[in-house]
């Protein structure tokens, strides 16, 4: 009786230990997301109530493209539009580019990372009223920080580039362009925020001053000389 009392407890217990296991097996989960595979980043763009879409470009079975969707109501009917897309073009886990649209599909901004160093080499803000590029910055000498911003106007011809040479976060280099056209430039030699010496390209016209304000309403680092405005150069001898 008693060793009929021992198997008993024995069958008992190997069919608990038996239920644990099975329960362990269920409960660990098998299918955990690898995190070795890249996401999208939501520093990027927001990522709240977004459809994801992945592609994976190279077959290494890791995205490198991924979409983002916004579903919206117009006039009762649900519309759903690309809000963002973010690409890896060197497929090491890092985004080298990423551009936002708005609901029509004009861009909002676009930045590119072209050496791939994990920085951003390239950053563009987009005028929507008239999908066309209002400003760009660049990294020229790849640093990590933005030494040159090209202004434009609303039908996309450049009017402006500033430069810093220095590395200072100020220009000291001016460009300044009509119908695409370079009409000058004006040079702070000593960095002192102000326009030390001007050259006017023969045959340009009409001639365009530098300007008392230069952008007090944009973003960025090379917005306005140090000192405030340059003082405009004395006006041209009359012929």
């Amino acid at each position: 009786m008693a060793k009929c009392s021992y198997l008993v407890v024995l069958s008992v217990a190997l069919l608990a230990f038996g239920c644990s296991k099975k329960k362990d097996a269920k409960t660990t989960p098998s299918n955990t997301a690898d995190a070795s595979v890249p996401k999208v980043d939501p520093t990027l763009c927001d990522t709240n109530g977004k459809n994801v879409v992945t592609y994976d470009l190279n077959k290494d079975n890791k995205p490198d493209v991924w979409r983002l969707y916004k579903s919206s109501d117009e006039g009762g009917t649900k519309v759903e539009f690309m809000s963002c897309k973010q690409i890896d073009f060197d497929h090491d886990g890092r985004k080298d580019w990423v551009v936002a649209y708005n609901p029509k599909g004009v861009p909002l901004y676009e930045k590119a990372d072209v050496d791939y160093d994990g920085k951003w080499d390239i950053s563009t803000v987009y005028d929507t009223k008239v999908n066309q590029r209002a400003e760009v910055e660049r990294d020229t000498d790849f640093d990590g920080k933005f030494d040159v911003k090209e202004i434009y106007d609303s039908s996309g011809n450049l009017t402006s580039v500033r430069r810093d040479r220095n590395g200072d976060g100020q220009p000291d280099l001016w460009e300044q362009y009509k119908d695409t056209v370079l009409l000058a430039i004006l040079y702070d030699d000593d960095f002192d925020g102000k326009v030390d010496r001007r050259d006017e390209i023969p045959g340009a016209r009409p001639k365009i001053e530098m300007p008392t304000n230069l952008d007090p309403a944009a973003n960025g680092t090379l917005d306005a000389p140090k000192g405030g405005a340059a003082p405009a150069p004395a006006p041209a001898p009359k012929k």
